[in-house]
């Protein structure tokens, strides 16, 4: 089957695009671009104010396993 579109090709000459555009920017004036360009996308529009609900007590995140965690078996 042939492909019709790269998405990874297209996605690095975006990356590569958005690194000229940003050339000389400080991190603080990339990060208001930025917050500017997502006030005017419709789709963040719509999901800016869904929240991800935290947790619940006792559950262990992949964030908060220890180091001794590693390596243990599941079973």
């Amino acid at each position: 089957m042939k492909k019709t579109f790269d998405a990874v090709a297209f996605m690095r000459l975006r990356r590569e695009e958005i690194d000229r555009e940003d050339a000389g920017l400080t991190w603080k004036q990339k990060r208001e671009r930025t917050r500017q360009t997502l006030e005017k996308d419709p789709l963040w529009q719509r999901l800016r104010e869904r929240g991800v609900q935290p947790a619940p007590p006792g559950i262990m995140t992949a964030r908060e396993k220890t180091e001794t965690d590693y390596g243990k078996s599941n079973g």
